[in-house]
């Protein structure tokens, strides 16, 4: 009898020991927060970067500072992403109780190269031989001022030009009709008694009726 109740007494000790081991090693939470920023500068904020923890399975996405806040375990790896840079990683670091903690996360650029990807106009081999025997090649700049320079056309926009002091007196007589008329809206022709009356005429006589 008295060997029966070492052993249930053994397995209790046993059992306290095993839970006060696991409560002792379980990972204690921390509200985590971080800025992520870029590597070129620290005044750079990083908008809305994803924030992974890797440990537990669970993300975040900062904001458009490059804030970001949550709950995570001392020793959680935290994975931060963000398109056109490189991915960062960070470890959640044991920090005495009831003390803040912000994170600073660089993240660095990520250039890529492309290769060159030359597009041309030709499906086949046959059809840039046949576009490059048929190729009407442009005038240089030579040919072009010597087209420009032709006698004939020359002496074409040389009667087709109009004359400068009747340019002069069409502008000054449209600027003395604007003045005339400043400060009131101008007359309209659909108000006009003299417009009216010659409307009325032109019915008359026919001038509207088809030929």
């Amino acid at each position: 009898m008295k060997s029966t109740g070492k052993i249930w007494l053994a397995q209790v000790m046993m059992w306290l020991l095993v839970s006060v081991a696991g409560h002792a090693q379980q990972p204690r939470l921390i509200q985590f927060s971080g800025l992520v920023v870029s590597t070129d500068s620290a005044a750079t904020p990083v908008p809305f970067a994803s924030v992974y923890n890797r440990s537990l399975n669970l993300g975040a996405v900062a904001n458009y500072q490059g804030f970001f806040s949550f709950a995570a375990r001392v020793g959680d790896t935290i994975e931060v992403t963000s398109v056109g840079f490189k991915k960062g990683t960070t470890v959640v670091p044991d920090i005495p109780e009831n003390q803040a903690f912000t994170a600073i996360i660089f993240l660095q650029k990520d250039v890529k190269t492309l290769p060159e990807a030359r597009v041309y106009p030709w499906f086949s081999r046959e059809q840039f031989r046949d576009a490059f025997i048929h190729l009407d090649m442009p005038d240089d700049d030579l040919a072009r001022a010597q087209k420009n320079l032709n006698p004939a056309t020359m002496t074409a926009i040389g009667q087709n030009m109009q004359d400068p002091d009747l340019n002069a007196r069409r502008t000054l007589d449209a600027l003395s009709y604007t003045y005339y008329y400043k400060g009131q809206y101008q007359p309209q022709a659909i108000l006009s008694p003299t417009a009216w009356m010659q409307f009325f005429d032109a019915l008359k006589s026919g001038a509207y009726k088809k030929q």
